[in-house]
């Protein structure tokens, strides 16, 4: 009887069948039986339901000759999970976010990131980097296949109000835009509020009282508002 020579077979945990005949090395007789830690239908080796280790295959002897065994060696390697693509919106002046907590799923650690600008461990700073897709690789131990997903970077613009300021009128004057009395660069669209209902963003001394009148920008999420105030 020949039942071949020993062998290995490294599969991917996440692979298919295999026929372990195919492992043997000789000319190995059809017709004999497996056994191994798993029992084996057909011959083949599926990673999803079976466990690595010796099998052997047994062709039976016609007395006087004895059986003829052989071994094929099944190691399975690990199959990375990168987890899902996820999502992150932040704003263009907020504190730095961990991209690996944006991944869906279950993602193994110790992956490498690529995208748009240079990444520093797993951390987005909006104040250095760019926004755009960003992609977190793990490889893997062949025959298994790397594994890859991404977290899509979204940087909402700050909102600027400008900066404080003070304006000094006759109580007798005409009216004033408020906006022209705010320093730096702030943004049209907000609304005032102060000691006295401002219409128009401006300030009329007939009939508005002084005091401190605050320009707020509403901030598009996760920005919070912008406030500058003007000192009448």
């Amino acid at each position: 009887a020949d039942a071949g020579t020993g062998g290995s077979l490294t599969v991917c945990e996440t692979g298919g069948t295999v026929a372990l005949v195919n492992s043997l090395g000789g000319t190995p007789q059809a017709g004999g039986t497996w056994s191994g830690p798993s029992a084996v239908v057909g011959g083949n080796y599926d990673p999803a339901t079976m466990n690595p280790g010796v099998y052997t295959y047994t062709v039976t002897g016609v007395a006087p000759c004895t059986n003829a065994t052989a071994t094929v060696t099944v190691t399975e390697t690990g199959s990375p999970d990168a987890g899902t693509d996820g999502t992150l919106t932040l704003c263009a002046n907020g504190a730095a976010m961990d991209l690996f907590a944006q991944l869906g799923g279950t993602p193994d650690a110790g992956g490498t990131w690529s995208g748009p600008s240079a990444i520093a461990g797993s951390s987005y700073d909006p104040a250095t980097m760019n926004a755009g897709v960003y992609t977190y690789t793990l490889a893997a131990t062949a025959p298994c296949l790397s594994d890859q997903s991404t977290v899509t970077v979204t940087e909402n613009a700050a909102s600027d109000a400008g900066t404080n300021g003070s304006l000094t009128v006759c109580e007798t004057g005409g009216t004033v835009a408020l906006v022209n009395s705010l320093g730096g660069t702030p943004q049209a669209g907000g609304i005032w509020s102060g000691p006295s209902a401002v219409v128009g963003g401006n300030y009329d001394p007939a009939t508005m009282l002084a005091g401190v009148y605050t320009y707020t920008v509403t901030g598009v999420a996760p920005c919070t508002n912008a406030t500058a105030t003007v000192t009448v």
